[in-house]
């Protein structure tokens, strides 16, 4: 696993991709949800573990859903390997 130091990244490129690609109310959701995810990693990365746990527990409350269902809809949702590679791994170098 890459040591990464989260005080040294800058969201600046992936904020600009996500306005750009994502655009409208979700791409600033997104923005948002970035920022207060790495002041989170800045604190202290092992609690991103946590936050990620915490955040699935609440959606899978108030959908009824399970953890491992609530999961399983974002990974099917989610963007492929090679559009991760692509489009934005290199955003967060």
């Amino acid at each position: 696993m890459a040591t990464v130091d989260w005080n040294e990244l800058d969201l600046e490129l992936l904020t600009a991709a996500l306005r750009e690609h994502v655009g409208g109310p979700d791409g600033e959701k997104m923005v948002w949800a970035f920022e207060h995810a790495l002041g989170v990693a800045r604190i202290d990365p092992d609690l991103l573990n946590h936050v990620l746990a915490a955040v699935t527990c609440l959606l899978a409350h108030s959908s009824g859903e399970s953890p491992r269902e609530v999961l399983d809809a974002f990974f099917r949702r989610s963007i492929s390997d090679r559009e991760w590679r692509d489009r934005y791994a290199a955003l967060f170098s």
